[in-house]
């Protein structure tokens, strides 16, 4: 009872706090930012003058004014808005700047304003904008190798908004923040043209050979407003883009709509906004102090409740009523090595169910992989052992069958180039109907400017040291400390960096850092607040944790539990920081829930941005608190990680067309075949293929691009062998096309089509009569082969049949054979488990093991260095460095 009534006293104490916060955050929007008269004649060079004395670096012609002298009657107490393009200091890149002032009748300058910076781009140099109206357009030139100019283009009309399921309180949330932020309650509408690459070949690099740190590569990127269109010119090359209603865009050149994200939760939006007023060191000490209460209270909880008080705290957030360990256990599959053994716990005796693995395999909030054991698997540990309440809940997956993506908030991080960031998952069925998750990503710019890049586009350099997640463009998850050349090697697709590594092999805080966040300077780290993190463990498998009242030591001490050789900080405090998981499917496609909703922690809704898409979701924990939920499947303004699965074998079975189905028809086998590995190269199966003919059977073989190699079978290699195939001959008269394989990709096509392919079979899309098929599925690539048992008696019902199997299994490339191939599966196998021979001769290929994307280190050779040399790198700022050299092993990571 003590218990719960101080529980009440801690949820009321944060409320009374949150109304705090709100009204410092509206006062915060009228605080006066104006100077002195300044009386001069030529309002530009006194406007200038002015801006200097607040530290901004302007001329008299980078000053453009979108309101002209208002007369005697208009100027009284109307103010008169002009944009300025200056440095926030000597030596930086420009930014955009709108001023508020007041003129007099004749255009004296009177009186300045708010100065509210438009841009804020610290790798990017912004041109004199060009003005129409209420509208402005300019280029943006970044300061980074490998960044693309943008045009943007703003409506100071306001913002378009798209608030349909905004609440009241939202709506002024966004109203109050454009006020702070650009000195007009309706805001400014934003839109962004990123450039692709420049004409003429090579011209990127030799541009930027001769660019020193600190100036713009040399591209002649030009804009202009004409009416209602906007002109891009790069180079010889023009665009004319229509403003006001749609647009076909040439190949060379990408739109942002500049759509509004929902605003965060007011405790969190209130802390912003305060924050831009009074400055983030005044901000991280009234938190830092408020958080040393916190701890007061919650010790004091402690003491009163014990371990039952925890077990209680547990049962909720995993929404139970009591605290249960799980009700089944997964034994390590020892093929796949998942999943991963037990958590050995901290704390003793463990409470029921720590460090025990409870898989997600009957979850109808997660989407799996059929014929595999669960991606996710969850549980919770107390890493803490002074304060035996405090835990951390931890959900690991196998990247084997999970991906992680990158995704740029439209507000964070505040791209260093002036790119803006999308902000939601990709609107592509194929995307979506393989989403599983998303979660927070690192810190907000603010908080170190620590690098971030999603697929391709840079929004911040990376920082040396960096504590880094990538992902390769192999699709790997990569781990690593970013060395002191800041140049991004061109197999990184996307990167996110936080600090420094918290957890090396095991081991926390190799670097030495003091600072984890939610301290002033020189404060003692030892907030307790909502902390997050990642990490790669020694098994290669990637673990995302989320605890609340917890300090560094204790996040660092549940990735040791946790056998991990890579742990990050990510994002602190809630509000910002937690993990969703989703399932997504076209409307007629999301089974039913079979129970009622509960709201506190699950959702169903529409998927906007796309027609005919529902989304259901869940929180990683109950008491995740503070999210906006349901949060990532809608536009997010701050950066985030999404999941998706992976295209692995074996995947849904084929479905059966003769029935009654036989037992086992059409289920895909991957034991006791040659794989060499996980994810499985291959799967076979059997079944009856034409329901006019049901004594009618076939074999089925189906191979992942992702997981073979091929190559000519004299050719020498040490990779393990997963089949051997003699390809045939290469001639099969009009109208022939063959099967190829080169890197990662099976096609059918009538010439390679890439160079270095290796042909596997030749035959006819539109033979007469068929023995054998293959087809390339549209959505995975994956190869499926199809053989008659028995194929001596070869009919043109079988081709017919035979095409149409593989039509419905997803194939719109297919190629009919004459006869079976001569396939020996692990080269000595035949595909009725009989031993042959291997083929030979000069049309033999060999398909071998390859590296399929999974978890894995990178950059290891980042020595630990002290913090005298770590420190002043990552304060430092990089206005511009250059491409690396090209990679002889393009791909390969170090």
């Amino acid at each position: 009872m003590a218990t719960s009534r101080l529980s009440t006293l801690v949820r009321q104490g944060r409320r009374h706090v949150a109304l705090t916060v709100l009204g410092a955050a509206a006062l915060a929007t009228l605080v006066p930012r104006g100077v002195p008269n300044l009386g001069a004649k030529d309002r530009s060079t006194a406007l200038a003058s002015a801006l200097a004395s607040q530290g901004l670096v302007a001329a008299a012609d980078d000053v453009v004014w979108i309101d002209p002298p208002r007369g005697v009657w208009g100027a009284l107490g109307a103010k008169s808005r002009a944009v300025v393009r200056a440095a926030p200091a000597q030596g930086e890149p420009n930014d955009l700047f709108l001023v508020h002032a007041e003129l007099s009748p004749e255009g004296v300058l009177l009186d300045v304003g708010g100065a509210f910076n438009l841009t804020e781009t610290s790798g990017a140099d912004e041109s004199r904008p060009t003005v129409r109206g209420e509208r402005l357009a300019y280029v943006s030139s970044p300061l980074i190798a490998g960044s693309h100019p943008t045009v943007h283009v703003f409506d100071l009309s306001g913002q378009a908004l798209a608030t349909e399921g905004w609440t009241r309180v939202e709506r002024m949330q966004n109203a109050l923040t454009n006020a702070q932020e650009t000195g007009q309650l309706r805001g400014i509408g934003k839109r962004t043209f990123t450039l692709g690459e420049g004409e003429g070949e090579g011209q990127g690099d030799a541009q930027e050979a001769d660019a020193k740190e600190g100036e713009a590569p040399a591209r002649d990127v030009r804009c202009a407003l004409e009416e209602a269109t906007l002109v891009v010119r790069d180079g010889g090359r023009e665009a004319r883009v229509p403003l006001d209603g749609p647009a076909t865009l040439p190949a060379w050149l990408s739109h942002e709509s500049g759509e509004i994200a929902r605003p965060g939760n007011v405790v969190t939006w209130s802390v912003d906004r305060v924050r831009d007023v009074i400055g983030d060191e005044a901000m991280q000490t009234i938190k830092a102090v408020a958080f040393a209460g916190l701890e007061v209270v919650m010790r004091q909880k402690e003491n009163m409740g014990g371990e039952q008080a925890a077990a209680e705290a547990i049962a909720e957030d995993l929404g139970q009523t009591t605290l249960e360990a799980p009700t089944r256990t997964m034994p390590t599959d020892p093929e796949i090595g998942w999943p991963p053994a037990p958590l050995e716990p901290w704390i003793t005796p463990a409470l029921p169910g720590e460090g025990q693995w409870n898989p997600q395999d009957k979850d109808p909030f997660i989407r799996r992989i059929e014929g595999l054991p669960p991606a996710f698997v969850t549980t919770y540990i107390r890493p803490d052992r002074s304060r035996k309440t405090t835990r951390v809940f931890i959900v690991v997956w196998d990247p084997r069958q999970v991906e992680l993506h990158m995704m740029a908030g439209t507000v964070e991080p505040k791209g260093a180039t002036g790119e803006a960031g999308p902000g939601f998952i990709p609107r592509d069925p194929a995307v979506l109907e393989r989403v599983v998750a998303a979660s927070n990503a690192g810190f907000q710019a603010l908080h170190g400017e620590f690098g971030m890049m999603a697929d391709g586009v840079v929004y911040l350099p990376p920082k040396p040291y960096g504590a880094t997640v990538a992902v390769l463009r192999d699709g790997s998850t990569a781990f690593g400390s970013w060395p002191e050349d800041q140049s991004i090697p061109p197999h990184v697709l996307s990167y996110r960096q936080n600090m420094t590594v918290m957890v090396l092999d095991e081991k926390f805080n190799p670097y030495n850092r003091t600072w984890w966040g939610g301290t002033p300077p020189g404060w003692a780290d030892k907030t307790h607040t909502v902390r997050t993190g990642i990490c790669l463990t020694k098994e290669k498998f990637v673990a995302y944790f989320y605890g609340a009242d917890l300090g560094p030591e204790g996040l660092a001490q549940s990735m040791i539990q946790t056998r991990c050789s890579y742990g990050i900080a990510l994002d602190m405090n809630a509000g910002h920081s937690g993990l969703e998981f989703y399932k997504v499917a076209p409307e007629g496609e999301m089974d039913p829930l079979g129970r009622p909703l509960q709201y506190d922690w699950e959702s169903e809704g529409t998927v906007s941005g796309i027609d005919g898409w529902k989304f259901r979701g869940r929180r990683f924990i109950r008491g995740m608190g503070l999210m906006n939920f349901p949060r990532y499947i809608k536009r997010e303004a701050r950066d985030y990680f999404y999941m998706t699965l992976r295209h692995v074998l074996p995947g849904a079975a084929l479905a059966p067309v003769a029935q009654p189905p036989v037992e086992g028809e059409g289920q895909w086998r991957v034991k006791g075949l040659p794989q060499h590995g996980f994810p499985y190269a291959l799967a076979t199966t059997e079944l009856r293929f034409d329901a006019a003919r049901p004594d009618r059977k076939a074999r089925v073989v189906k191979i992942d691009p992702r997981t073979v190699g091929a190559a000519k079978a004299s050719t020498q290699s040490a990779a393990k062998t997963v089949a051997m195939l003699d390809a045939g001959p290469a001639d099969a008269g009009a109208g022939a096309a063959s099967l190829w394989a080169s890197a990662g990709a099976f096609a059918i096509d009538a010439e390679p089509p890439v160079e270095g392919a290796i042909r596997l079979a030749t035959g006819s899309p539109n033979a007469a009569v068929a023995a054998a098929a293959v087809g390339v599925n549209d959505k995975d690539g994956m190869l499926l082969y199809v053989e008659l048992v028995t194929p001596a008696d070869a009919s043109a019902a079988d081709a017919k049949a035979f095409d149409a199997l593989l039509k419905n299994a997803g194939c719109s490339t297919r190629l009919l054979l004459p006869k079976p191939l001569t396939l020996a599966l692990g080269g000595d196998t035949d595909l009725t488990g009989a031993a042959v021979h291997p083929p030979q001769g000069a049309t033999a290929v060999r398909l071998t093991r390859a590296d399929a994307p999974g978890g894995r280190r990178f950059l290891e050779d980042t020595p630990i260095v002290p913090m005298s040399t770590w420190y002043p790198l990552q304060q430092k700022r990089i206005r511009y460095f250059k491409k690396p050299a090209k990679d002889p092993a393009e791909g390969a990571p170090n």
